[in-house]
């Protein structure tokens, strides 16, 4: 398969001379019954050629012989293995020329074949469009319009067309990683960044990265207890719901505490424990205190999930790692700051995503505005919702009613993976493949890479041989026991 392009290039020397060879002299004789395609004449044997050859060189004088060699593009050396070498040569040069001429005529029968096939009206169409005119017989309709066709480089597009095809078949029965070589061997550019966003796109869909985050934290469970102690597990359940309880009134209460410490201080002393935070100071003192408590309550969650992280077991902190989709990673503390890193990172994620449910409602509040009182009413009707009131009142029963549809979540979804497609295309081509190998997304499109291939192997007349990227594999061999 290396040189088939190029045996192309050989063929279509001669097909003007070959194809007539093939084609049969229509001038003289217009009898219907003329042949077109002639029957080959039956040549020597392999044997009886190598035979009557090895004679004549045999008679050659070592001078000639020589001469001969080089002429073929072969080394000289002892008469008997020069003898050899070009009996070997002179083999594989008719193999060539049998072959190609089996293809001339394969591709000439075939055309015959198609012009025999059509019915007369539409042979006289085309024999009308080439000025053939008076052709009454379908034979002789047919034998023109084939020599029309040789005559206007029919044979050679024809094997152009089947070398192509060929060539296709061979390219799609190679492995990607194959067609990659071929690639970077010829330069040719085998990825297509729409394909490779829009897949890199469909494998975070189906993470869940476009999702509403989800934050799942460890529970206390009762343990298991046999049917006969029920009224103990009532009781230790009834414990363990008084213990939330006060816990949960504690957290208020430091709450309120830290509440109050943050009025007595003064604005400029508010904006640096802000600034302390890596926060931004904005709005009036009530804002800052504001902003400033949920940073320190956080704070304090944070630490309470630290300290909890903390008293439970290595396998348990591996168990959360994978339920987490995290990698596991060596000692205690690296695995916590894993754990704690991914769920700030979903704490994140979730403000953004209910950020984005906002935005879509104070779209549609908009809109809403823009209706009639009446419109509005029957609105609140359709959804079940109270009909009375003023127009504000019913268009944020409206939004109330929206923020909890669950079809919210799935149009934010859509805006944020369209919004990810758009950066994603416009990255540079090299850094959406890394994403892919990042991701183990498959970048590459089989179609593509050989319609490229063939492209380039077109345009520059050469073949790209996988032989010499590789040794060809070897098969495996099978154990017997």
């Amino acid at each position: 398969m290396v040189a088939k392009r190029k045996t192309v290039s050989t063929i279509t020397k001669g097909l003007k001379v070959a194809g007539k060879d093939v084609i049969a002299s229509q001038e003289s004789d217009a009898e219907t019954d003329q042949q077109i395609v002639p029957v080959e004449h039956k040549e020597p044997s392999e044997s009886e050629s190598a035979l009557a050859r090895t004679k004549e060189l045999k008679a050659m004088s070592a001078e000639d012989m020589k001469a001969l060699m080089a002429s073929n593009g072969l080394e000289t050396g002892k008469k008997e293995d020069m003898i050899k070498n070009l009996l070997k040569h002179e083999a594989k040069l008719r193999k060539i020329a049998k072959d190609e001429k089996a293809k001339i005529r394969a591709v000439v029968v075939q055309k015959k074949e198609e012009l025999e096939g059509m019915p007369m009206p539409e042979l006289l169409k085309l024999c009308e469009s080439i000025g053939l005119k008076g052709i009454k017989s379908k034979p002789e309709r047919v034998q023109r319009l084939l020599v029309h066709w040789q005559e206007n480089d029919g044979v050679e597009k024809a094997l152009s067309d089947a070398a192509r095809k060929e060539r296709v078949n061979e390219l799609n029965e190679m492995d990607v990683r194959q067609l990659q070589k071929l690639c970077t061997k010829s330069g040719v550019d085998p990825y297509v960044k729409e394909i490779m966003v829009d897949r890199i796109s469909k494998h975070e869909f189906d993470a869940g990265v476009y999702s509403r985050p989800t934050i799942v934290q460890e529970t206390e469970t009762t343990k298991e207890v046999n049917k006969g102690n029920f009224i103990d597990a009532v009781l230790a359940n009834e414990a363990q719901r008084k213990k939330v309880q006060e816990l949960q009134a504690k957290k208020e209460e430091a709450a309120q505490a830290k509440l109050r410490d943050l009025k007595a201080l003064s604005i400029k002393d508010l904006e640096k424990r802000i600034a302390k935070k890596g926060l931004e100071a904005t709005g009036k003192k009530d804002d800052m205190i504001k902003l400033l408590l949920s940073a320190m309550l956080e704070e304090d969650v944070v630490a309470e999930r630290k300290a909890g992280l903390r008293g439970k077991s290595l396998p348990e902190l591996k168990d959360i790692l994978t339920r987490s989709g995290l990698d596991a990673v060596n000692g205690k503390e690296q695995m916590i700051s894993a754990i704690l890193a991914f769920e700030s990172k979903r704490k994140e994620d979730l403000k953004v995503f209910e950020s984005r449910i906002v935005e879509v409602v104070d779209k549609q509040k908009q809109a809403l505005e823009s209706k009639s009182n009446a419109a509005l009413k029957e609105m609140c009707a359709s959804k079940g919702l109270a009909v009375g009131g003023s127009k504000e009142e019913r268009i944020e029963r409206i939004a109330g009613s929206l923020r909890e549809d669950p079809a919210l979540d799935h149009t934010v979804s859509s805006e944020l993976r369209t919004k990810r497609k758009e950066e994603l295309l416009k990255l540079d081509k090299t850094e959406v493949v890394k994403l892919c190998d990042q991701m183990n997304v498959q970048p590459f499109v089989k179609d593509v890479i050989v319609e490229r291939l063939i492209s380039y192997e077109s345009e520059s007349n050469d073949v790209i041989a996988m032989s010499d990227l590789e040794p060809a594999a070897k098969k495996a061999r099978t154990s017997k026991r």
